[in-house]
């Protein structure tokens, strides 16, 4: 008996949205997913960019995109420099968005995967990845020679919100809920 294309089963694809504040996370959420997120590895990861204004905004613009479509998973990357108020991590958590923070920002992060100390300002932590990439950090590309696939997964057990980057990357929740 030969199967019609519709009645072959298909398996049920994990969705994951993950939004970045500014143009830095989504450029870097942009070069994990193609790193990470393969054709037919049952996983899909949508990238959007909140645009700043502050952790309030971020969070609700994740609200809004979960609110047009049925994600598995919802996420957030956003910095930590100002403060995530208990109102805002009690909407994040009954809404499902999972938050991982940046400390004091993105670029703090990105320096922190690299092994480079971490200055307290996010002014300095700006123009010290600046200085390593030697381009600008919106553009995805500029993560391709210093982040490679060997660099994040030997770092992922010392940074937790590699970690919890690539457990998304991977279409699992990293709060396990």
């Amino acid at each position: 008996m030969i199967r019609r294309p519709s009645q072959v089963l298909r398996k049920a694809r994990t969705t994951v949205l993950i939004v970045g504040e500014g143009d830095t996370e989504k450029a870097f959420l942009d070069h994990l997913k193609a790193l990470y997120v393969t054709r037919g590895c049952g996983v899909s990861v949508a990238v959007r960019n909140a645009h700043g204004k502050g952790p309030d905004n971020v969070v609700d613009v994740a609200i809004r995109h979960a609110r047009g479509a049925a994600y598995s998973i919802v996420a957030v990357l956003m910095d930590e420099d100002l403060p995530w108020t208990p109102e805002l991590r009690k909407l994040a958590r009954s809404k499902r968005i999972c938050l991982i923070g940046a400390d004091p920002c993105c670029d703090g992060l990105l320096l922190d995967i690299l092994g480079v100390p971490v200055p307290t300002e996010s002014a300095k932590c700006k123009a010290g990845l600046f200085a390593r990439l030697g381009k600008n950090p919106h553009t995805s590309d500029a993560y391709r020679r210093e982040f490679t696939k060997a660099l994040l997964d030997s770092r992922r057990g010392t940074v937790a919100s590699l970690d919890k980057l690539l457990s998304l990357m991977a279409g699992v929740r990293p709060d396990g809920r």
